[in-house]
């Protein structure tokens, strides 16, 4: 057992209306902590309506009472300190981080969840492997060997896979399985010295973009769904991931360090420029569908009700014929800078156009089925669907009906 008072780590919990776990979370990790070092436990808890920093005061000062009552010479007879931060202000997960990073005296801080889904089991392994490695970064990962996921549905999965897979291409992090672990250790300098400025829930990530020469190592856990408490998963949250992934990326631009040359960069504004020009005329081809289909199948042409019981379907396939037709001719006049209008080569492009048109329309059913009936909100997956579709239909009539490379 430690003899002495000095902090080697400091174990950082944020917490939010987590009264049915905190205490025995910090149960758990007192039984795991190493008896060789002096460790400090630090409850950050955003005025929790449920009473969770309450719960957290009353529990330190029956401890101190039992341990004053045992020990009157008041001789340090624990490896282990519990502290309590009352923030009274809810203004995210990285602010709440930071305070208690700022509270901490350890040489080294670990970060993790307050609702069981980072073993306390594990924290031992991440402490030894710091002090093993230091001026490094050990991160809890679900997804080297060895680790998973528990619990999850498979919509999650889905999310938490798309996030880690545009953070670590999209922000070149590409050494690290997990980059959207919340459950890490480093030292507590290297926190300090970073300028943590992004919304959302994922420190780790803002460290790993703005300082990419640090060692880490990475250790495999159970990650395990909550099984007490509300998760904080939400709309906003997968926003305010997106807006971070876009405050690194523009951070990694100016810093330099993500690194593309002039000619890779013109391509990438071509590229981007002719997407817009798609997207644009696909939002007109809409119009167009719905004006078409709404005149046909209205005053316009009360004719067509006498000819047909299905006239309303009748008049939505002129207006998705018509629509398919302009569609084409803007994007290869427009989009394509395609001016040659001979019949052969025109018509050749067309039967491409509306065969690719299938393509994505199918494409586009099947992600909005899968994603929906594994209860991803139909919003997000509807855009989701549409946008993932139109850019593979932009793809394939790029190379395959107007004949250009895919990148230029």
């Amino acid at each position: 057992m430690s003899n002495s008072n000095v902090v080697t780590f400091s174990v950082v919990i944020p917490t939010y209306n987590e009264s049915e776990n905190i205490i025995r979370l910090i149960s758990e990790i007192e039984k795991n902590l190493p008896t060789s070092d002096f460790t400090e436990i630090i409850i950050v808890d955003d005025n929790s309506p449920d009473g969770t920093g309450k719960l957290v005061e009353t529990y330190i000062n029956e401890q101190k009472a039992k341990t004053k009552k045992e020990n009157p010479s008041n001789t340090i007879t624990k490896n282990y300190r519990v502290k309590i931060v009352h923030r009274t202000v809810k203004n995210g997960l990285i602010p709440a981080i930071l305070d208690g990073v700022k509270q901490s005296s350890g040489t080294n801080v670990l970060i993790m969840d307050a609702d069981f889904s980072h073993p306390p089991e594990v924290i031992p392994k991440m402490m030894r492997e710091l002090k093993m490695n230091p001026n490094s970064i050990i991160i809890g990962s679900r997804f080297i060997e060895g680790g998973k996921v528990v619990g999850w549905p498979k919509r999650r999965k889905i999310l938490s896979r798309g996030a880690s897979a545009l953070a670590r291409l999209g922000l070149n992090v590409k050494r690290v399985k997990d980059p959207m672990s919340g459950f890490f250790a480093l030292p507590r300098e290297l926190i300090r010295n970073i300028s943590i400025d992004t919304k959302g829930y994922k420190i780790l990530l803002e460290i790993l973009v703005k300082n990419k020469e640090i060692p880490i190592k990475e250790i495999p856990y159970t990650f395990t769904d909550r099984q007490s408490g509300k998760s904080k998963m939400n709309y906003n949250v997968i926003m305010n991931y997106t807006e971070a992934v876009w405050q690194l990326y523009k951070h990694g631009q100016k810093s330099g360090q993500v690194k593309i040359s002039e000619q890779v960069n013109k391509k990438s504004v071509l590229f981007i420029s002719k997407v817009g020009r798609y997207y644009t005329v696909g939002i007109s081809g809409l119009i167009i569908n719905y004006i078409v289909s709404f005149l046909l199948a209205n005053d316009v042409a009360n004719s067509i009700r006498l000819l047909s019981n299905v006239w309303y379907l009748e008049a939505s396939i002129i207006g998705v014929a018509i629509s398919s037709t302009s569609n084409f001719f803007l994007n290869k006049y427009w989009t394509f800078e395609d001016k040659r209008f001979d019949v052969g080569s025109t018509a050749r492009q067309f039967g491409s156009f509306i065969a690719i048109s299938g393509i994505g329309l199918i494409i586009q059913i099947s992600l909005l089925y899968y994603m929906v009936e594994n209860f991803v909100p139909y919003r997000i997956s509807l855009i989701v669907a549409i946008a993932i579709a139109t850019t593979i239909n932009f793809i394939l009539n790029k190379k395959f009906t107007f004949k250009e490379k895919v990148w230029a």
